[in-house]
């Protein structure tokens, strides 16, 4: 007897896909998706990264050359007058090292400073044209890291402990640590940090060059890193730059806010990195 037409055959073929296997598929593809993302996300991050590197680098060559045009001395990494700051006992501050210049002093081509909408005092682009070092890079953007996620216009800072003009007037004592004001008293220049990205808690820029208290073993100032997995890039005496990562990739969960900050168990390697790329005299 011949089979009923609506009947199915044990062999036919389904047309369809089942519900699971659409789920399956539909989760391969998320997957998918989720990896490009990822992977565009840190091709995104290296590529500002590296133009952060750049940046450093000009401005390096800049500071190195201005030394070469002023005897070997360092430009001050401070770019105010310390308010202890006492000429008496330190001697004079020579205002034209300052690499920018943010005080309120002989302001012919405008303010320095200004107060943003939420009552913080900033720089303006001002600070950087007054500052030593604009005849050699001549440029706002260099001054600013592509990853900087705030509207201030200057994202680095300098290595506080190379220069002769003191971050802060204890440094000649070597209160936080040794100091060097030439390059050609740098041991390993190699090694020697000069630029680096600085967050500054409380501040709407970077006050002063960048230090720590190797003494004490306490964060004075903090680096940057804006990166998800700590990446950061910053420039040595040599003329070389590079990006670096976190010797504590998890150390954004590491209770270092501000300045003032005593060294931890999670954030020692890199304090410790830090004070290696930060003395002069290693």
């Amino acid at each position: 007897m011949p089979d009923h037409p609506n009947s199915r055959s044990p062999h036919a073929h389904r047309t369809g896909f089942t519900l699971v296997e659409l789920l399956v598929v539909v989760g391969i593809i998320a997957l998918l998706i989720a990896l490009l993302l990822f992977g565009l996300g840190r091709i995104r991050a290296t590529a500002r990264l590296t133009e952060c590197m750049s940046n450093q680098h000009q401005i390096q060559v800049g500071l190195v050359s201005w030394s070469q045009d002023n005897n070997g001395k360092f430009m001050s990494p401070s770019n105010d007058t310390p308010p202890e700051y006492d000429a008496n006992q330190f001697g004079p501050l020579n205002r034209g090292l300052f690499w920018v210049r943010n005080d309120g002093v002989n302001q012919t081509n405008g303010p320095r400073t200004e107060f943003d909408s939420e009552g913080v005092r900033v720089e303006t682009f001002q600070a950087l044209e007054d500052g030593a070092l604009w005849d050699y890079i001549g440029n706002f953007e260099t001054y600013r890291s592509p990853l900087d996620p705030t509207d201030r216009v200057r994202s680095y800072s300098l290595n506080g402990f190379i220069s002769d003009l003191p971050d802060n007037p204890s440094n000649p004592f070597r209160t936080w640590g040794p100091v060097a004001d030439r390059i050609s008293k740098i041991k390993n220049p190699s090694n020697t940090l000069y630029t680096v990205t600085e967050e500054d808690p409380g501040s709407g820029f970077n006050r002063g060059g960048f230090v720590i208290d190797m003494v004490r073993g306490v964060w004075k100032d903090l680096p940057s890193y804006w990166t998800d997995d700590g990446r950061f890039a910053l420039s040595f005496v040599d003329g070389s730059s590079k990006i670096v990562q976190l010797q504590n990739p998890q150390l954004k969960e590491c209770p270092l806010t501000q300045n003032e900050t005593p060294v931890t168990s999670c954030t020692q390697l890199d304090f410790n990195q830090f004070a290696e790329w930060l003395d002069p005299t290693r």
